[in-house]
Formats: C-alpha cells, structure tokens, sequence
C-alpha cells in the first residue's frame, strides 16, 4: 500500500530500511526460545552471579518445567502466576508454563498485600513461583491459607549462581531467608524440574484470542485490572522492535549481543524487549535483581553489554553518578 509523506511527514524520519507497513509475523510466545535454542544452542543465553547458561541448558530446564507444571494439572486454563525478580527462575518458568498450555500472571514484588490478595482472585491463580526470600515468600505464604491459591512452587536466589553455597551463606548472614514448610501445599524449584522434560503439547488455534500473559495495570483508578495479552500481541511487539534494529545499517549482530537486564521482566517493557527481543537476537542477558547504579556501571563496562532497555531516572542516574564506567 503506497502513502504520501504530506498525508504521512512523520515516515521521513523513519530509519533507512525501516517501513510503516512492514510485516509483523505472528508466532507462539514459546517459539522465541525453541528457534533460539535451534539457531545457538551453545551461545551464552543468561549470566547470573557469575553462572553463564547456554540456550541449550534454558531450553532443557524450560521442557523440564513444563513437564513439572502438567504434573502439577498446568494445562489450557490454568493461570500460573510468578512473583520474582530477575532470576533464571523467571524465563525458566514463564517458557515452561506456556509449554504446558497455560497462562502466566505476573505479580510485582512492589505490592501490597491487599493487592496480591486481589489479583490472585481476579485472575484465579491456583499456582504460583516465588523465592524464599523474606521480601517475597511471607506474603504469598500468608495468601497461601487465606485465598484461592493452593499451591507454592518455592525457588532460592543461589539455585543458578556460580557459587551457590556462598551465596546462600551470605542470605543466611543478612537474614534475607526464611523457612519454609515442607508440606503438601509447597514443592521446591529444583522439585519442578525433577523429570525427564518430556511434556504435552496443546494446540493454540487463533493466536490473536489465545492469551499468554495477564499484566496487571497499576491501579491508579482503582484496584489494579488484567489486560489480557495474546501471543499475536507480544510477537507481534517483538517483530515491530526487530524492524529497526536489523535495518540497513544497523550494527546489530544476532547471536553476539549482551543485554543488561535491570528492569523488572515482570513489566511488560521489560518482558518483551530484554527477554523476548533478546531470545529472537540469541542475545545473552545479564540479570540484575534490583537496580544499582554502581552494578550497572561495573557490568556494562566489565562484561560488555552492547543493549541497555532503561527508563528515564536509571539514566538519569548513569548520568549524575561520580563514578563513570571504565571505557568500554
């Protein structure tokens, strides 16, 4: 379809290469990591606290959650929320529950108690995917008798670390832990995954009804509310942020990219274009779980990232510290 830039000025400011019409193909949200795993099976895909984890190693521990989630009755229906920071626990669970047929609800460690309490039965989450950390599991422990929700899957921060003992000795030290039963409503992460990832595939039909993700608006006006997004929705998204940046011109090289993943992956920004976008590039993604100035300015520097999706105050913050990064 042919347009005129008087009828349309703003195209001229378009990148080279870069259409208003381009083509926005749709795919299953799940299949960003399977191609990534096909195309660079052995490229770095997470680093987190000084463990490197290959696509191949996400990709098996992704099968193997979603056969852990079927075991659990995940399956079409079946609302699964995940209430994390930016762990390797986030993109393991959120492919594995979509592998199994369900649907993620994502739950903001920033809420108060009344809210979760709100989303869990606006959204009917019957399961969900915590850490034992005392900002996180006393909450959802609280909700765990007193609503819908019936069962915990329960991670720790040092599961994926490089050195797992000293990092749960040093949350032992600060008492960043707490207990948690050992019953019948809690089941470990490393439990989840305890098979052989061969998991049930369901057919989507329509992936512009099929929805993958409930994201909850910030309840400004009131009680936070579901927006129901599709697989079309989000790969769509992904493909529009692919258009510029493999357009003429660009110096983005898939499979060589690193990405400084500081915002939340539980914000949809972030979700789509550090987690997805980056699994469509085979990009490796550098979690941060809080944001630190002075981390972000060690890693872009120390480990070379080449992708930073930010809001205006980090930046502002980069800009104002007294510490610059090293030259890169």
């Amino acid at each position: 379809m042919e347009t005129s830039l008087a009828e349309h000025p703003w195209i001229s400011s378009y990148p080279t290469g870069v259409r208003w019409d381009a083509e926005l193909p749709l795919m299953p949200v799940q299949q960003f990591l399977d191609d990534a795993v096909k195309r660079w099976p052995d490229k770095p895909a997470i680093e987190f606290l000084g463990r490197v984890m290959s696509y191949r190693e996400l990709g098996e521990l992704a099968d193997r959650a979603a056969k852990g989630f079927q075991q659990l009755g995940v399956g079409p229906g079946v609302h699964v929320g995940l209430f994390l920071p930016n762990t390797p626990h986030y993109p393991i669970a959120f492919f594995g529950v979509l592998k199994a047929g369900g649907t993620v609800v994502n739950y903001s460690p920033l809420d108060a108690e009344r809210v979760l309490a709100h989303k869990i039965e606006d959204s009917e989450t019957d399961l969900l995917v915590t850490l034992d950390l005392a900002a996180l599991y006393p909450q959802m422990g609280r909700l765990l008798g007193a609503s819908r929700l019936k069962k915990l899957i329960v991670g720790n921060l040092a599961d994926y670390a490089g050195q797992p003992a000293a990092v749960r000795a040093h949350l032992q030290t600060t008492r960043q832990l707490v207990d948690v039963p050992e019953d019948e409503r809690h089941v470990r992460f490393d439990a989840l995954l305890a098979n052989g990832g061969d998991f049930e595939t369901h057919a989507l039909g329509d992936l512009t009804q099929a929805v993958v993700v409930l994201q909850y608006t910030g309840g400004t006006t009131g009680l936070p509310k579901g927006a129901m997004l599709t697989h079309a929705n989000l790969s769509a998204a992904c493909a529009q942020y692919r258009q510029p940046l493999l357009a003429e011109g660009s110096d983005v090289v898939e499979g060589d990219e690193r990405v400084l993943v500081v915002l939340p992956l539980f914000h949809i920004y972030s979700l789509t274009v550090n987690m997805l976008l980056g699994a469509s590039f085979g990009a490796e993604l550098v979690l941060h779980t809080r944001f630190d100035v002075d981390a972000m300015l060690h890693d872009l520097a120390a480990k070379r990232i080449t992708f930073l999706a930010a809001v205006p105050t980090m930046y502002t913050a980069i800009l104002n510290t007294r510490r610059p990064a090293r030259p890169i």
